[in-house]
């Protein structure tokens, strides 16, 4: 059913304070009922709702990520006892619980009302009879580990995702359950809300909202269901923005009187990814007869489709081809699992980025309401997976089924108006599971991914990508150059970074993973004094590895610090902290953009790629480019210059000299300027040059090169070679043709990064902005290479930026906590010691 926003006959009454948990441990006797659950003397603990076991004990001080404990093992209960008045005789009551991790029994006042064994369902009770003056809500979740322990045919394959095989047979999410990358505590609890719902007089039992885009006619289907208790609503008006309608009327069989009607809209203002436009939206309400007003939230018209002729995949969204870059999701808060709560920073933080699609994985659990509706607002395509990963799913079980049928109805029912909802996938790595063990290609999939979730996709959605696996596509599913793959050539398979482009990838729907090292302040949480980073078991026990090999995502790093760097990240160590870390982070940044710009390119066989993660999980130098307090690491800013909207970027094309590929992906064109200049000992030029009245058509990609560029030959490169390098970095710079104002810049650095081992004289201060924002100014006589803050609290806008000599740059910062008066210190990668941030 569509969110119903507001509804004038309609209360709500969260069940969110005033929970007890307790233990029942392996071992006891489990109780059958509540009742038998009282006649025990067990201790209560408070509980939160939306919330988890752990969260609970965690809030208490008596549970915390460095202290496994094996909430499978036990048998846990919630208990809420809440006074309520009897329902009335026009009216309707209804318990909804949205979220149960994963097997629960439910009693009202005594009753068995619910048994769940799928964690996404959500379930909504008619408890109008059973409600009381003063009410008692059990919650049973049932010890897992038993379930999983019980004898089950096997699958036809296994994996090293997860140690038990016997998942694959609950609807439950890996998260906590994978050994190699998730923290060890898996969701037992009400993991989402609780809450009566009251409705006087006509109860709305559905309501359907769906969009289309035909051809410049923009359609919205409206459906509303109801009973009612006394007079049942003879009239029903909708209205979509400023069109209204009156809607038909039926009666069902069942006496359900049900409102329909399809309602158009000429050339509607059509939404857009944030990077190609803007995000129109229209308000729906329907006005019922003897209820009021019905808010359904909104719709939004755009068409989407994905050009899959010759092993491609490229995303076209109302008839425009979009690269689509962004990373893959995974949860705000991996104890709780959220609850409600809306991500509003870390969206806010994708988009400042340049961000615009997020990967729902396979691994992780449907988001809320709230992340959806941010990624409609916020203009962020969504890739959602179905919760499955890896695993051979029993697909020929009735039951197993029709929980997943169930399931999935209910996700797409509740998503069904969402604009920001792009590609379905059937699940994370099952074809290339099976693949990659030698089976037969009758053992890659099954209907469950091929038949059923594509049929449902079909029937509710009007314009919708499908993608049965991810990856697929090609000879082998995992094949780089044809469909969907997951690509980890530069990165965990330390290949050049020339792999990017020899490898043709189509579209990478995970990409890039290193150990991306966090800022000071999150380490300080991490690390106790003492205890030194890359090698402290603490610190160790949190970088993300595979099952099975004899290495980690620090070691792959490292050699990557090694190609760029030329220096032993070991030796760095020994003597050198600061600049040990300061080398790691900018390593997965340097990595990280330029293989975001060889596949952004103009020519570039690739047309998507989506970093594998976006957030951290925990703390440490995991997966994110964004840490698990919401604090961005080296590696966002490196990707968030890479990819903005309206930007420059540059390739070595060697003997081709500098490819200079000019991006303006948004709908109107832009008149610039393009600069050139080679500085030689970080502040000597030996030559420079400007492209006046440069053209960017819309949501284009083009490219100049240096040549054209230049008046005479540079061995720009240093490709040719016929001496020493007479420059040691190239500075491209994009202007507004008008006003002049920097747009972008970009560096290429033709010997590498080792002449920069010098002091570039910074000099920075902290200052105030018109509108009252405190930020860094900074100055340099010399370049600077990867400039970076140490400022306690704040967190700037960019940083490990390089810095031309001769510019004023200011930085500005924002606050995540009580942070008083900004001050600090700066640093760039060839200097010995900080400098102090001036008052």
């Amino acid at each position: 059913m569509a969110r119903i926003v507001t509804a004038e006959n309609r209360s709500v009454e969260p069940l969110d304070q005033g929970w007890e948990a307790v233990e029942v441990a392996a071992g006891e006797d489990a109780p059958a009922s509540p009742a038998e659950l009282l006649a025990g003397d067990r201790p209560y603990f408070p509980a939160q709702v939306p919330g988890t076991v752990a969260g609970a004990l965690a809030a208490l001080g008596r549970w915390g990520l460095d202290t496994p404990k094996n909430f499978d093992a036990s048998e846990w209960w919630y208990r809420r006892r809440f006074t309520s008045s009897r329902a009335s005789e026009d009216e309707t009551v209804l318990l909804h619980l949205d979220g149960l991790a994963t097997l629960a029994d439910v009693w009202l006042n005594g009753e068995l009302v619910l048994q769940s064994d799928n964690m996404f369902r959500r379930h909504a009770l008619d408890v109008t009879a059973r409600l009381r003056a003063e009410n008692e809500l059990y919650v049973r979740f049932r010890a897992f580990e038993r379930a999983l322990a019980e004898r089950r045919p096997r699958p036809r394959f296994r994996t090293r995702l997860v140690e038990r095989q016997q998942l694959r047979w609950f609807r439950t999410t890996l998260l906590g359950r994978i050994p190699g990358w998730t923290p060890p505590v898996v969701p037992v609890g009400p993991y989402r809300a609780v809450r009566l719902e009251r409705w006087r007089g006509p109860r709305v039992t559905a309501a359907r909202v769906r969009s289309e885009l035909a051809g410049t006619t923009g359609r919205v289907s409206i459906e509303v269901a109801c009973r009612s208790r006394g007079e049942a609503p003879r009239h029903a008006t909708a209205s979509v923005g400023a069109v209204r309608a009156e809607l038909d009327r039926t009666v069902e069989p069942d006496g359900t009187i049900a409102f329909r009607k399809e309602i158009t809209l000429e050339s509607p203002e059509l939404w857009w990814p944030h990077t190609h436009g803007k995000q129109a939206r229209y308000p729906v309400a329907v006005a019922l007869e003897g209820a009021g007003e019905l808010g359904l939230g909104t719709v939004a018209f755009r068409s989407i489709e994905a050009r899959t002729d010759g092993g491609a995949f490229d995303v076209r969204v109302n008839g425009t081809e979009v690269f689509c870059r962004g990373a893959c999701w995974t949860t705000e808060n991996i104890v709780t699992l959220g609850g409600e709560e809306a991500p509003l920073r870390t969206l806010e933080l994708c988009r400042s980025a340049g961000l615009n699609m997020l990967r729902v994985g396979g691994t992780m659990t449907y988001e809320n309401d709230a992340f959806y509706e941010l990624c409609d607002e916020l203009g962020i395509l969504v890739w959602q997976d179905f919760m499955f990963a890896n695993l051979d799913y029993p697909g020929q079980d009735a039951s197993f089924v029709t929980s997943v049928s169930a399931e999935a109805e209910d996700f797409l029912e509740r998503t069904e108006s969402r604009a920001c909802l792009a590609v379905y996938c059937g699940n994370s790595e099952i074809e290339q599971q099976a693949s990659m063990l030698g089976l037969g290609r009758e053992l890659w999939t099954q209907p469950l991914f091929t038949e059923l979730l594509p049929t449902l996709v079909a029937a509710n959605r009007a314009a919708a990508i499908y993608v049965p696996s991810s990856p697929t596509g090609g000879a082998l599913p995992f094949q780089l150059d044809a469909g969907v793959s997951h690509y980890y050539g530069v990165g965990a398979y330390q290949r050049p970074l020339e792999d990017a482009r020899r490898a043709g990838v189509r579209f990478t729907s995970e990409c890039l993973a290193f150990a991306n090292v966090p800022e000071d302040a999150p380490l300080e949480e991490l690390l106790a004094e003492g205890q030194a980073p890359f090698h402290h078991p603490r610190w160790k026990a949190r970088v993300p590895r595979d099952s099975g090999p004899g290495w980690d995502f620090d070691d792959v790093r490292d050699h990557y610090t090694r190609l760029l760097f030329d220096v032993d990240p070991a030796s760095v160590r020994y003597s050198d902290m600061a600049r040990a870390l300061l080398l790691a982070r900018a390593t997965s940044g340097e990595v990280m953009a330029r293989t975001l710009t060889e596949w952004r390119r103009s020519g570039s066989s690739c047309r998507g790629a989506l970093l594998w993660f976006l957030k951290d999980l925990w703390l440490g130098a995991g997966w994110g480019i964004i840490d698990a307090t919401g604090r961005p690491k080296a590696a966002y800013y490196a990707v968030k210059r890479a990819l903005r909207p309206l930007g420059i970027g540059v390739v070595d094309e060697g003997l081709n000299g500098l490819g200079v590929h000019l991006f303006n992906e948004g709908n109107t064109a832009r008149e610039v300027s393009v600069g050139i200049r080679l500085l030689r000992d970080g502040n000597v030029t030996v030559a420079e040059a400007e492209r006046r009245a440069v053209t960017l058509a819309p949501h284009s990609t083009s490219e100049l090169r240096s040549a054209e560029l230049l008046e005479h030959f540079l061995d720009v490169t240093f490709a040719y070679r016929f001496g020493p390098s007479a420059h040691d970095v190239t500075w491209l710079t994009l202007r507004d043709g008008a006003s002049g104002e920097l747009l972008g810049e970009t560096f290429h650095f033709p010997t590498g990064f080792a002449r920069f081992d010098h002091d570039p004289g910074l000099v920075a201060r902290a200052v105030t902005e018109p509108d009252g924002t405190p930020a860094v100014e900074l100055e340099a006589k010399r370049f600077a290479a990867f400039v970076c803050f140490d400022i306690g609290r704040f967190v700037p806008e960019d940083a490990y930026f390089h810095l031309a000599p001769g510019v004023t740059r200011r930085v500005r910062v924002s606050s995540v906590g009580p942070s008083g008066r900004l001050q600090g210190a700066v640093r760039s990668f060839g200097q010995r010691a900080s400098v102090r941030i001036q008052s």
